[in-house]
């Protein structure tokens, strides 16, 4: 394109002026010579500005090292240019080389008759990874895929889980996991966001379930917990297993738990502000925790009692 602006430079273009045998007629005949144009000429007009100054656009003047700088200018913008698009192909090429394998992936472990991955290629697939199926790592899969329900994953589930992964393998996925389990700390936001998506993914959708059973609330709070058990959280699942009055555990009841496991982070009740807006059942909790641990100092003084009498 260079030689393209080789036209706006100035060139003498004057006409061969006519022979001297046509002088003596030249005061009846125009000049046909074409003056070579000042450079003043080639100057851009002057404009007023509103406040009385004057500016004029700056314009390269022929000829001189601005053009120069402006054909740099316009070669480095179209090398950029080139560049953009080839990396956008390049990106296309890639994203649809990398859903063509998750794609291919999910096929290895999907259902014979419906498409989606169900209870024996969930179990195919922690086996190539070499997990367990009731493991942390294969809650957090299902959390990345924003699994709906339990036991199942359907297409657009596995192929976002993957993108958001990284992963299009089972190796690549099996080291995603270990490093997001290994990172999550239940204090970060990130781990309160699978919090909450335990209490989700494990109702019963097909039949509307709108609170988790207690056998299953307790299953999903040991393996949410894997990594770190708050210091109350066995003393919580003991009485929810000998409370034969409570039936399941509402949302409310589900993220407030995490709270309350903070606010009593040591395992002390004494810390318990029972004036606070808690679920009821936590008022209970404590009480219950309370009556045991009377009757445990009850025992003890009664058991002192009757060993000074022996």
């Amino acid at each position: 394109m260079g030689n393209c602006f080789s036209c706006l430079r100035s060139k003498s273009t004057t006409r061969p002026v006519a022979d001297s045998s046509d002088n003596e007629n030249s005061d009846n005949v125009p000049d046909k010579r074409v003056e070579v144009l000042d450079s003043n000429d080639l100057n851009p007009p002057v404009m007023a500005m509103s406040n009385g100054a004057h500016n004029a656009p700056v314009i390269g003047s022929v000829g001189s090292d601005n053009f120069g700088s402006l054909r740099s200018t316009f070669t480095c913008t179209r090398l950029t240019s080139t560049l953009n698009k080839t990396n956008i192909r390049l990106n296309n090429f890639a994203t649809k080389s990398f859903q063509t394998r998750v794609q291919k992936l999910f096929d290895i472990y999907k259902d014979a008759v419906e498409d989606l991955i169900l209870i024996d290629g969930i179990e195919r697939l922690c086996s190539d990874l070499q997990m367990s199926p009731e493991e942390f790592r294969i809650l957090i899969l299902a959390w990345k895929c924003d699994a709906h329900q339990m036991c199942r994953f359907t297409r657009a589930e596995f192929l976002n889980g993957c993108h958001a992964l990284q992963a299009d393998s089972v190796s690549l996925m099996k080291n995603k996991l270990s490093d997001v389990a290994n990172d999550l700390n239940y204090n970060t936001e990130e781990f309160k966001s699978l919090y909450r998506f335990t209490f989700k993914f494990g109702l019963d959708n097909a039949v509307g379930q709108r609170i988790l059973p207690v056998d299953t609330a307790i299953v999903l709070w040991k393996l949410i917990f894997n990594i770190r058990e708050p210091e109350i959280l066995q003393r919580w699942l003991n009485f929810l297993e000998n409370q034969d009055n409570i039936r399941g555990i509402p949302k409310d009841t589900w993220n407030m738990f995490l709270n309350f496991a903070e606010s009593v982070s040591n395992g002390d009740l004494s810390n318990y502000d029972d004036t606070e807006a808690w679920p009821s059942v936590f008022d209970d909790f404590v009480e219950y925790e309370n009556d045991q641990a009377n009757q445990n100092i009850s025992e003890k003084g009664i058991g002192k009692k009757h060993g000074s009498v022996l």
